[in-house]
Formats: C-alpha cells, structure tokens, sequence
C-alpha cells in the first residue's frame, strides 16, 4: 500500500513539473498608419499595411518550428489600427489576419487597449503553471513607448501605446526567468529594455536607434550606426 501511494506521488509530482514546465510564446503586433496621414512626406513609416503582420508571421512560424512540444503560441493584435486601415483601403484586412493565425496554428487574441493587453499577459494563462517564455514586438516605438496606432488616429503621434511606466501593472511573476524578450521597434535599446530588466529582472534586447520594416521580412537595423542593445 506504501509503495502504491509513493508510485501515485510521483507520477501527480511528474505531471505537475510537466505542467510547470510548459511555457507561452506571445508575438504581440501593433498596426500600420494611415496612408492619409503619410501623404507627402519624405519618409513614410510604412509602405505597405503588412510590414509588421509579415515579421510576425515570419517569426511566429520559427516559434512553431522550434518550441517544445505542448508550448503556447499565442499573437496578440492591436485590432483598431487594422479595422481602420481596412476602412481607408476598402478590404477587409482583419480577415486575412485572422486567417494567418488559422493558417500557422497559432491563438489570435485581439486586444483593443493596453489594459486589455495587460490583463492577458497576467490572467490570459495560469501563471503559476504557464509562464511567458518568449516576448516578441513588432510595430512602431519610440525609446519610451510601444506605440501601437502611431499615425493611425492622429498625424505622427498615438493615442494607444505601453509606456513604460505601464510595466508596473504587469506582473513578474508572468515571465519565466530565462525569458527571451526583444522588441523589433525603433529605439527600444535606449530605455524600453532598461525599465523591462527593471520591472521583471528580464532583459529585453532592443535597438539603439531605428530599425526598418519597408523591404519586407524581418526588420533590420536602420543603417551602421544603429546596434542592438539589453
């Protein structure tokens, strides 16, 4: 009777580590400007609506190709800057989106503000059992923001963004503590990736100055004098 009580121990002890072990992937995409809003300038911030759903998809597809077996991909999607491009273009952008996600065999969750975003990456899984174990952004930032509608609502500015003040609200505990993190987005080596490390003792690698996402694919540092940082 002692042994099968210390065989049943083990085995709910196993299932438990495996479950304690089993970590979530979030790719997290902000959205495009408007055209309206780039006409005439000299150097638009994005050329075609895609550029920063095709790095994500790009990267979510290398997640999915090298996770563990039973790891959580999930995407997340500022979707007011898409429903709004799709008005200016007259297609229907959110649908191909969500086909992406069918396509790839990931979890789309849209996220139309911050604190929507925020209560997912706390309460979106069981934290104590699913940790994040990779963080990846795409979209425009600045050295302080992640900025999600950058010329979208209004000419060259945002009215939807994570500042890092906002880190305070997310939780450290959602993190696993070998966490890989990495923002794509313009100037988040600066500061973005300092108050990450700060908040969630994880470091984020981060570009000191721009980065470009107008040829397609990954984004690249913008030119010799731009490196990325933690």
């Amino acid at each position: 009777m002692r042994l099968l009580s210390l065989l049943l121990s083990l085995i709910l002890f196993g299932s438990l580590a495996a479950r304690a072990d089993t970590g979530e992937h979030v790719v997290l995409t902000g959205g495009p400007a408007l055209r309206f809003m780039e006409h005439g300038k000299d150097a638009s911030h994005d050329f075609y609506w895609f550029n920063f759903v095709d790095a994500s998809t790009i990267w979510l597809k290398q997640i999915k190709s090298t996770a563990p077996a039973g790891d959580l991909v999930t995407w997340l999607v500022y979707r007011p800057s898409y429903i709004s491009r799709s008005n200016e273009m007259g297609m229907d952008l959110v649908s191909q989106i969500a086909g992406k996600a069918k396509e790839l065999g990931v979890t789309l969750y849209w996220f139309d503000t911050k604190e929507q975003l925020i209560n997912y990456l706390n309460k979106g899984q069981d934290r104590d059992k699913i940790k994040i174990t990779s963080f990846d952004y795409f979209g425009h930032s600045n050295k302080a923001c992640f900025l999600f509608d950058y010329s979208n609502t209004i000419d060259t500015m945002s009215i939807a963004f994570l500042h890092v003040v906002d880190l305070k609200h997310i939780k450290a505990h959602d993190f696993a503590r070998d966490a890989v993190c990495k923002s794509w987005g313009c100037h988040s080596g600066e500061l973005y990736s300092k108050w990450w490390k700060d908040e969630f003792d994880v470091a984020m690698i981060g570009a000191i100055g721009k980065t470009d996402f107008s040829h397609g694919g990954l984004p690249a540092l913008s030119d010799a004098n731009c490196r990325w940082s933690q």
